[in-house]
């Protein structure tokens, strides 16, 4: 009855407002979650690298410093929004994976025990920025798999290079082999693709064109491992087999994830043109083609959902692991095209901030 006397008035009904704040979306609650574990991160590794006697520590955990400086820049609030952690409270929403400075304010603590306790802030925080990436929108995808790539990367980093136990959490995280040669989406039925799909427009900012990126980054790897294999000595040409199956096994995953979303798979090309660089260093030039794939993964993250984001989390993640293991230098953000030059300074806290009472 009352709709009806409302069409027939054209009055309109205004809901009594409820008081009740709108929830706060998952994307913005794991960004705010990444911001403050960040901040905290970068409190504990100043506070170690200020107190650090030995010439290696120190360098490292300043390098610790600015590497988390730029993730917290990045993921500060584009709002402009006060943080909890900024203005001196504590953040609101504990995890297992945050750091405590406890370890490295605490005059009982040794050393080893302090950059343990670091390592395994650094690391819990890397794998929760990967989970969290999952499940939140496109752009805050690529940016938290990006901050928890290179998070996870620097504690495997330091800690071999401080001879300590690699933290737990990262053994297992985005591990990619050759013996995983189907994809999610090998199990998904496509009947219902349609006989001819138009191929992906590479300019367009679709899960169909990051595929196809995707695809060919995989098949010009493959030729360049190929070539490259004639070229290396008998170490790096173990290495360099050994990632030649794991391309091989990855096109073969980008394919059927290609078919499961009715696309056409891009053609190969039946070779590819190797600047000087390769001739002079293969086993550089193999990293720079490794370091190429990050923001293909990274495109593939921020424009796909469910199983197909799951896959590229994980490669984007063993992409970068494989760029290092050739010795190149990853940017600070793997996957995600950042200018740490336009990036917002952060503020200056009012108060010192309190720790989450949860551990690393």
């Amino acid at each position: 009855m009352v709709a009806l006397l409302v069409a027939g008035t054209g009055m309109v009904l205004i809901p009594r407002d409820s008081a009740t704040p709108p929830a706060v979306p998952f994307s913005e609650t794991a960004r705010a979650a990444a911001f403050q574990d960040t901040l905290l991160l970068r409190e504990s590794a100043a506070t170690l690298a200020e107190a650090a006697t030995s010439g290696a520590e120190k360098p490292a955990l300043a390098n610790a410093v600015t590497l988390l400086t730029t993730h917290a820049q990045a993921l500060a609030d584009p709002r402009g929004a006060p943080s909890s952690a900024t203005s001196g409270t504590s953040p609101s929403h504990p995890t297992d994976t945050a750091p405590t400075d406890s370890a490295a304010t605490d005059s009982a603590a040794t050393p080893q025990s302090s950059l343990a306790s670091f390592l395994a802030g650094l690391a819990g925080s890397g794998s929760k920025r990967l989970e969290d990436a999952r499940e939140a929108d496109g752009g805050t995808a690529r940016l938290l798999a990006a901050v928890g790539t290179a998070q996870l990367l620097q504690a495997e980093r330091l800690a071999a290079e401080w001879q300590m136990p690699v933290p737990e959490r990262t053994k297992t995280s985005g591990q990619v082999t050759a013996s995983k040669t189907e994809s999610p989406a090998a199990t998904l039925l496509t009947a219902s693709c349609p006989s001819a799909s138009p191929r992906a427009d590479p300019a367009s900012a679709t899960t169909d064109a990051a595929l196809a990126a995707v695809v060919r980054s995989q098949q010009e790897a493959i030729y360049v491992y190929q070539v490259a294999l004639k070229r290396l000595d008998e170490t790096k040409s173990a290495a360099a087999a050994k990632y030649l199956q794991v391309h091989e096994a990855l096109l073969r995953q980008a394919e059927s994830l290609t078919t499961a979303n009715c696309t056409d798979t891009p053609a190969s090309e039946p070779g590819y043109r190797l600047p000087g660089q390769f001739s002079q260093d293969p086993a550089a030039f193999l990293g720079s083609v490794e370091l190429a794939s990050l923001p293909r993964f990274g495109d593939l993250v921020a424009l796909s959902t469910d199983e197909t984001r799951g896959w590229a989390i994980e490669n984007l993640l063993a992409a970068a692991r494989r760029s290092t293991a050739w010795g190149a230098g990853l940017p600070d953000a793997p996957g995600l095209m950042l200018d740490a030059g336009e990036l917002p300074s952060l503020p200056t806290p009012t108060t010192t901030s309190t720790p989450s009472s949860h551990g690393g």
